[in-house]
């Protein structure tokens, strides 16, 4: 327990400066960016430098956890602490395994965030900059969903809310009924439309039969589960996505016998990506010298930190492309995550041979 406190604090310090350089730097270069387009107002400006702080963790985040351990690894031997802990009878894995902890609980906890609200910091972030939220509009979408046809003419999923909505319903591949507004929300698992008109159409057609019915509805609910983000998820180019809504997304796309490679390959750098981290951690601990005098510690800790930056601009790339459809997700990113943990788990199996 003593031996997890020692270098947890040690190797928490490190991460929080590194964690804290990097925010400020990413804030302030996107505060360069929109300077000339804040708000007026200084409780707007303060919630864009929130938002946009928490947007940046999905890059910082993992890098820093990544260049702590290269700080805390060369610190510790340039000290000879390291070789202390090693000469009093703890092994490599004991000192590593309190890092691994470490890391293994924020990445649960940024998973785990990835299932809620927190992924659209980016999203709020511009639409304090652009007042009018024309970056998250969509426009013209025309989908299919169970046995209706609907059409958008604009729809911002952040609002969750659209304009001129227009559902058509089939039935036995007929036309059965038609409704439509000029504005809908989504409320409650539901869209409900605002002062809808409904046509509903006889089935099957018949002359002398009861002819087209129509309805003025003041609030009409109807698409139950039919969340905007799923909308976001299949048709932007770039959406911030979370695990929520891609599993939603995912539901309805095997419903409707759609291509589910896009969703999958959010899935997969939400959920197996992050896990890279404590991977990378292994090989830097293996190769990690015992003593200051074995290795040039300046060139150690920049072999160090290319392989981290490397691994990481690799899934990131790699996840990036199986989201744009380049390669199925599960060459793209499962693959190659596969890969580095034989690769990291025969190495932690030869940690403590070196000795």
């Amino acid at each position: 327990m003593r031996l997890w406190f020692f270098v947890g604090s040690y190797y928490l310090k490190y991460c929080l400066i590194i964690l804290s350089a990097l925010e400020l730097f990413f804030i302030g270069i996107d505060s360069l960016q929109y300077a000339d387009k804040f708000p007026d107002a200084a409780n707007l400006i303060l919630l864009f430098f929130i938002y946009d702080g928490l947007y940046a963790l999905n890059y910082t985040l993992p890098i820093s956890l990544l260049l702590g351990l290269v700080l805390f690894y060369i610190a510790f031997i340039r000290s000879n602490q390291y070789s202390a802990l090693l000469a009093i009878g703890y092994s490599i894995k004991q000192i590593l395994k309190p890092m691994l902890g470490i890391n293994l609980f924020f990445i649960i906890l940024f998973i785990a965030l990835n299932a809620t609200p927190f992924v659209y910091m980016q999203e709020k972030a511009e639409a304090i900059i652009y007042k009018d939220n024309s970056s998250n509009i969509s426009e013209n979408l025309l989908v299919k969903y169970n046995d209706d046809y609907v059409y958008f003419g604009k729809i911002n999923p952040l609002l969750q809310s659209a304009q001129n909505i227009k559902i058509f319903t089939l039935k036995n591949n007929e036309l059965s009924a038609v409704a439509q507004a000029s504005h809908a929300t989504f409320e409650r698992k539901y869209w409900v439309l605002h002062n809808a008109t409904t046509a509903t159409l006889p089935t099957p057609l018949s002359l002398g039969k009861q002819g087209l019915r129509l309805e003025n509805n003041a609030l009409l609910k109807t698409l139950r589960g039919f969340h905007p983000k799923v909308l976001d998820t299949i048709y932007q180019n770039k959406p911030a996505v979370s695990i929520t809504d891609a599993l939603r997304s995912l539901r309805v796309l095997y419903r409707q016998h759609g291509d589910t490679n896009k969703v999958r390959g959010f899935l997969y750098v939400a959920i197996l990506m992050p896990f890279f981290v404590p991977l990378t951690a292994i090989l830097i601990a293996r190769y990690t010298p015992n003593l200051a005098r074995y290795e040039n510690l300046a060139l150690l800790s920049l072999k160090f930190i290319i392989l981290s930056l490397l691994l990481w601009g690799l899934f990131f790339a790699l996840g990036k492309f199986s989201i744009a459809g380049l390669f199925y997700p599960e060459l793209g990113v499962a693959l190659p995550f596969a890969l580095l943990c034989v690769i990291a788990l025969r190495h932690y199996h030869k940690l403590d041979m070196r000795l």
